[in-house]
């Protein structure tokens, strides 16, 4: 396609003129000239300054000023059609895309992940307290009978001692023992110990009274 610089350029060719002759005649710098000349409109200082050159160019020469306005605007456009796309392509290419080098970077992180939360919860749960729940007896109980029943439940993995002495844990968590009891007050602690030593415990205060 003939543009508006080749256009220009021969003409002055054909008429035997110098860029410096041009320059003279119409009193517009010759590095102005030479951008219209090389279609390159971003070295002009404006598109008003374009348009008014190239008129001035274009009558200097004898050659039709609407035709080449026409040719200059379609040619401009499209130059700042190719500027904005060259500016918003770097944009575009930030975007997040999805590769499988990606793909498998985020399995690893996500794994990384649910095994550290595993060995977290491991970690947590062995070194927590075990759970113990005291049905009985009741906090500040008073009986006149000679023992008392001690009962309730906890961890399967947890030991129970009650009062230093060691009782027997179900495979459910539930634990029982008759403690006995002395005329007056009594107290009775119950412990539950995990495997790594962490206790839960709990003291009940059971008054007996003379028969």
């Amino acid at each position: 396609m003939r543009t508006v610089g080749i256009i220009l350029k021969e003409e002055r060719q054909k008429r035997g003129l110098s860029i410096s002759d041009v320059e003279q005649a119409i009193k517009i710098r010759k590095k102005y000239l030479e951008a219209l000349e090389n279609d390159d409109f971003k070295n002009l200082p404006s598109l008003t300054y374009a348009q008014g050159f190239l008129k001035n160019y274009t009558q200097f020469l004898g050659l039709k000023i609407q035709i080449m306005m026409a040719i200059f605007r379609r040619q401009y456009q499209e130059q700042e059609r190719l500027s904005k796309a060259t500016i918003e392509e770097p944009i575009e290419n930030r975007r997040f895309q999805i590769t499988p080098n990606k793909v498998i970077i985020l399995f690893v992180v996500t794994l990384i992940i649910i095994l550290f939360g595993y060995f977290y919860m491991q970690y947590k749960a062995l070194h927590e307290s075990p759970p113990l729940a005291l049905e009985a007896p009741a906090h500040d109980t008073v009986v006149s009978v000679a023992e008392v029943a001690v009962y309730g439940i906890t961890d399967t993995d947890a030991t129970i001692m009650i009062n230093a002495e060691p009782v027997l844990v179900k495979e459910d968590g539930r634990f029982y023992k008759d403690v006995p009891l002395t005329i007056g007050i009594n107290s009775i602690t119950i412990e539950a110990i995990s495997r790594v030593n962490e206790k839960t415990v709990i003291t009940r205060i059971v008054t007996r009274t003379p028969n």
